[in-house]
């Protein structure tokens, strides 16, 4: 594939997650900064179609002009959503290896479980080192948080399984 066409369809997902991570900013939700992950499905199809590299650039892309035009950039959310992003995809792209043993329901749950433990280790080492962790409310807090990212990885990794990708781009 030439240069040309692989920055066309960068583009064309960065663009993608971009629209649905600013579409899910204004849905209803219980928590303000709970989201279902929908911009991750522009990732899998990165993945799926065509490689690990394309899908760390359209979470890093992403993650960066959503900061610009939300005017976040370099902030403490930015940082948690950059680390975060970082280390889901890494894991997607890990466990993609073995995608003939998993769905993409499989790889899309586990990442969705990461992405929200290092949200959480990234919040309480910016903002909440004092305070004691080990309460019943902050406990019943962190497992209600992971449940949501499990079932919210479960419903982008069904969206992606129906999208019916399994056709890489040939370079």
């Amino acid at each position: 594939m030439s240069k040309n066409k692989r920055e066309g369809y960068l583009i064309a997902l960065v663009l993608i997650a971009l629209y649905f991570s600013l579409l899910e900013n204004l849905i209803p939700k219980p928590f303000p900064w709970m989201k279902i992950g929908l911009a991750n499905l522009a990732t899998i199809i990165a993945l799926e179609k065509f490689d690990k590299k394309m899908a760390f650039e359209v979470v890093g892309l992403r993650i960066i002009i959503q900061g610009l035009m939300l005017g976040t950039l370099f902030t403490p959310g930015f940082f948690v959503s950059l680390t975060a992003g970082t280390a889901s995809t890494g894991v997607m792209v890990f466990l993609y290896n073995f995608r003939k043993n998993l769905s993409l329901m499989a790889i899309s749950s586990f990442s969705a479980v990461v992405h929200n433990i290092t949200q959480l280790f990234v919040v309480y080492f910016l903002m909440f080192r004092n305070i004691d962790v080990y309460t019943k409310s902050i406990l019943s807090f962190v497992l209600l948080f992971l449940a949501l990212g499990w079932v919210s990885g479960m419903v982008t990794g069904y969206l992606g399984e129906r999208l019916n990708l399994r056709r890489r781009i040939k370079n």
